[in-house]
Formats: C-alpha cells, sequence, structure tokens
C-alpha cells in the first residue's frame, strides 16, 4: 500500500496522515498540499511535495516516482469561503478531481472522494434521508460536491476506476486550524475564547447542524478503502 493524501495540510489531511501513517507505516504515506513547506511539527518525518491539483504533470510525476496505488483526494475549497470565491472553488474543486481521476485511470488508482452534507439542498428530505435522492443545492460548495459524486460514479462505471467516499457532516478536531467549513465555527469558538475571550457565532440561535468527530471520520474512510469491492452496495457519497 503506499497512499498519497492531497490536500494534506488541512484539517481532515493533517489527522489522516498520523492515521494512515501508524496503520501502513511513515515512509509508505506521501503528502500533498499547495503550501510550499510543512509547518507542522509533527508531519515532518512525512515525504511531502508541493502541488496544485489542477496542475497534472505534476501530480502525475509524483504518483509515478513514489509508485502509489491508493489516493485519499481531499484537496478543496470549503463551503463559507467557496462562496467569497465561486469560480476557483469549482476551478478547484472539480477540474483537480478530474485531474485525479485522469491520473487514476492512467495509474490503476483507488481513489477516496469526501462528499458532503452540503450537497443536499433545501429541498432534500430532512428526515430519514434516502441515499438516492433530491440534491439541489444553493451553495458553490455543495453543487461541486454533487459534480463529484456524478464524477466519480461515472469513472467507476465507464472505465472501471475503484472510486469509494462518504458524504460527511461538519468534522469537529482540535489538530489543524479551521479551513472554511459551515460547522467551523463549533472549533473557532475555542480558539476565539483563548485569543479574545469571546466569539459571535454566525448561526441563529436555534440552528442545528450535523457534525461528526475526526476519530469516527478516519475510521469510516479507512474502513471503506479497505473493504472487499464485492461488499460494497454503494461506492460514491
Amino acid at each position: 500500500m503506499k497512499i498519497l493524501i492531497t490536500g494534506a495540510l488541512g484539517q481532515i489531511g493533517t489527522a489522516l496522515s498520523h492515521y494512515l501513517g501508524s496503520r501502513y507505516g511513515v515512509q509508505n504515506i506521501i503528502l500533498t498540499d499547495i503550501k510550499s513547506h510543512v509547518e507542522d511539527r509533527t508531519l515532518q518525518d512525512f515525504t511531502y511535495y508541493t502541488a496544485d491539483v489542477r496542475e497534472s504533470r505534476t501530480v502525475k510525476t509524483i504518483i509515478r516516482e513514489q509508485g502509489i496505488n491508493t489516493i485519499y483526494h481531499l484537496a478543496a475549497i470549503l463551503s463559507a469561503t467557496g462562496e467569497n470565491i465561486p469560480l476557483k472553488a469549482w476551478d478547484i474543486n472539480v477540474n483537480g478531481l478530474v485531474n485525479i481521476l485522469e491520473i487514476a485511470r492512467e495509474r490503476g488508482c483507488s481513489v477516496f472522494v469526501p462528499s458532503s452534507i452540503g450537497s443536499f439542498g433545501p429541498s432534500t428530505p430532512l428526515q430519514k434521508t434516502p441515499q438516492v435522492t433530491i440534491q439541489r443545492p444553493v451553495t458553490m460548495y455543495g453543487i461541486t460536491k454533487v459534480t463529484g459524486e456524478l464524477l466519480c460514479d461515472y469513472y467507476y462505471r465507464k472505465y472501471g476506476v475503484d472510486t469509494r467516499g462518504v458524504r460527511f457532516p461538519g468534522i469537529i478536531s482540535s489538530e489543524a486550524p479551521p479551513g472554511g467549513g459551515t460547522t467551523d465555527y463549533a472549533v473557532e469558538i475555542y480558539y476565539a475564547a483563548l485569543e479574545k475571550n469571546s466569539y459571535e457565532c454566525f448561526l441563529a440561535p436555534h440552528t442545528r447542524l450535523d457534525m461528526m468527530y475526526m476519530p469516527d471520520a478516519l475510521k469510516a474512510m479507512v474502513s471503506l478503502m479497505e473493504a472487499p469491492a464485492s461488499h460494497l452496495k454503494h461506492r460514491n457519497a
């Protein structure tokens, strides 16, 4: 198992790097992100490359030279940030994903691509939401996630690329600062308490948002990727 993580310096990527490193060995986990270097000292033992997922030649070279056979594709512009820069969110979230899927098709890699509850919209049933249901999101992030779900299904059906993914709610952790997601206020509030002794939340008092603890998210991702293909009823989302 030789694994590449894109967006490895983000909230999920940082935690996933440690989780996979302890499971398969640090030497078998290759990290990439758009940042020029790794600031987190806990990641210094990993092999790291600066790479933009929109530049397929760079990513392809890394995958070939490192003998990668599994990709956790986490590079993305998240929901709240995406509303400020919608065209860049589309470029990274969709065009970047297409690059990864094309490379996976050429190199025979398995790919994990996270989706999100952001792929749902106001017309989606709120209670006991079906697996296959109405998805009419009203944010650019949600639109890119629905597109990503369809692209992953397409590459599996047409080319046999081993794509897998789940729809995550907000993920709560302390290992890395928030990265611009809708539920990031749940983590930001603690940073603000330490730095400013106060925090003003942008949500209405009675708003509820689903959240998940990071260790549970990591277990879900890796368990899905390790599962035999014959056991999967739904591959993506």
